[in-house]
């Protein structure tokens, strides 16, 4: 059995991680960490290829899904399934959550080449509003604005919206003053929970922008809301991390990250062990 841990080329640390984490692995499975985008790998070696740290796929759309065909070509079994890191990639399928019912963070969906009004902020009475591409990670061309900012957000996002889906969102103030949740799964299995806080003034929690986690335990109505988003992407996930707030004692969610989401074995003292006896299970069962 031959497996390949997907990082990226210049994230800083990023095939380091992934080099120690193989280590860690059963030695009885051969594991190398490949560049996704290595233009000199020879994919066909691998039986499995492990989605970990891609943090740059979003910068390159057409390349990236490229890449993906030409691995579902190869019929080469990835963990997430493609079809699930398909559909998680474009973050309308938050729109097929909400139809079936479950709660979102209000979101208008802004399709490329369609005229970009953002008039629809002041109509809805948002006071600050979050605009952001379908595809993207990390905070990536997200800019958090005023009603009074309008026009010059627009003159932003006018050649980006030529090009990109867009998410518009009202800016949820629990995000600064109660945190945003992530919940880890492996398996399908509940591990934990970080709650994350941005720096005073800030939007991003991400720990670039000296975003905070701690540990955190959600209520089981919590997780049970969250295995039951999971499960409408299918069975055979390694791992799913479900990121949202809580608002008026509601659960909203913001992401569910499949892709490459940092799945923070440090928060918990069992988490890398079960991240890793759901890998070894997974491939090991096929």
């Amino acid at each position: 059995m031959k497996i390949a841990l997907l990082t990226c080329q210049n994230w800083p640390n990023a095939k380091e991680k992934e080099q120690a984490l193989a280590k860690e692995i059963n030695p009885k499975i051969d594991v190398e960490v490949v560049v996704w985008n290595d233009v000199s790998v020879s994919w066909t070696k691998y039986d499995y290829l492990i989605f970990r740290s891609i943090w740059d796929y979003f910068e390159f759309p057409t390349e990236f899904n490229d890449w993906l065909n030409k691995i579902e070509r190869l019929k080469i079994k990835t963990l997430n399934p493609l079809n699930v890191i398909r559909q998680n990639q474009h973050k309308f399928y938050l729109q097929t959550l909400q139809n079936q019912g479950f709660d979102i963070i209000p979101t208008i969906f802004i399709e490329k080449n369609t005229n970009l009004n953002l008039d629809i902020v002041k109509q809805n009475g948002w006071s600050k509003a979050v605009i952001k591409p379908a595809i993207s990670a990390g905070s990536y061309l997200t800019t958090l604005f005023g009603i009074d900012e309008i026009e010059t957000v627009l003159a932003q996002y006018a050649p980006i919206v030529a090009e990109r889906d867009l998410l518009l969102q009202p800016f949820m103030p629990e995000i600064q003053t109660q945190g945003e949740i992530s919940m880890l799964f492996y398996g399908g299995q509940y591990s934990h929970a970080i709650l994350k806080k941005p720096v005073q003034d800030d939007f991003r929690v991400q720990v670039q922008f000296g975003g905070v986690a701690t540990p955190y335990q959600p209520s089981n109505d919590v997780i049970e809301t969250a295995e039951k988003m999971i499960a409408t992407f299918g069975q055979d996930l390694l791992y799913a991390r479900v990121d949202g707030i809580m608002s008026n004692n509601r659960f909203l969610l913001m992401e569910v990250e499949l892709i490459e989401p940092d799945l923070f074995f440090d928060y918990h003292p069992e988490a890398k062990k079960r991240y890793l006896e759901a890998l070894e299970s997974m491939i090991e069962s096929r």
